[in-house]
């Protein structure tokens, strides 16, 4: 059994990281060829430089019934064509899709496809939990293993002017959210941390000192 996974940018090296270090077996197909490149000197994974919507590539793949795939592309037009490819034509029985569209949500569950992934709906109800944060601790003790942050950036937070990617957070932590002038952010990897944001953090809580000490270097607010 292997997890074969099509598509995606960082999303797809991330996540072949994490499977990688937890011994699972990885195969990764990208249409970018210097991606590729880069994905298959820094990873222990099988790397093919191809369109994952096209019979030839997947078959290159040597997809088996007991695979999983996971399609991380950003149509879901080649999602849907991908995901068809691999249920019906090689018999792949688990499949993990991105949907980028809500509205198309449901045609692709309707087409047996395992698990739909909307980022749109995953990051909404996100933010609306990171917002509560009390509500959440209710729900999630901290015995389970999951604690909330809200921090606010001042000028004197060590992170103040570094972009996401170069701060060194435990791994055990995310910033799922930043609340900027009113305006809510997304972060990625080139967000640039600015005075007076609120940074919305899920953290274990073995982590929690470590994560303030690095983003604010004291107790947030």
């Amino acid at each position: 059994m292997k997890v074969v996974i099509i598509g995606g940018e960082k999303t797809a090296y991330y996540l072949a990281r994490s499977l990688i270090s937890k011994g699972y077996r990885v195969m990764i197909i990208n249409k970018d060829p210097v991606f590729c490149q880069e994905l298959a000197k820094k990873l222990k994974a099988i790397v093919i430089n191809g369109d994952g919507s096209r019979r030839y590539i997947l078959e290159e793949a040597e997809l088996m019934r007991n695979d999983v795939v996971v399609i991380l592309t950003p149509r879901d037009h080649d999602n849907l064509i991908i995901s068809q490819l691999a249920k019906n034509l090689f018999g792949v029985e688990r499949i993990v899709s991105l949907v980028n569209d809500p509205e198309n949500v449901e045609i692709f569950q309707k087409l047996g496809i395992n698990v739909v992934l909307n980022l749109t709906s995953m990051i909404t109800t996100t933010i609306e939990n990171l917002m509560f944060p009390e509500e959440m601790e209710k729900r999630f003790p901290v015995e389970k293993g999951i604690s909330f942050l809200t921090l606010e950036i001042t000028n004197d937070s060590p992170s103040l002017g570094k972009k996401l990617k170069d701060i060194t957070l435990p791994e055990e932590s995310i910033v799922g959210a930043i609340l900027r002038g009113g305006v809510l952010v997304v972060p990625r990897g080139e967000t640039e941390i600015r005075l007076g944001d609120k940074l919305f953090i899920i953290t274990s809580p073995d982590v929690k000192k470590d994560v303030v000490k690095v983003l604010v270097g004291g107790n947030g607010r």
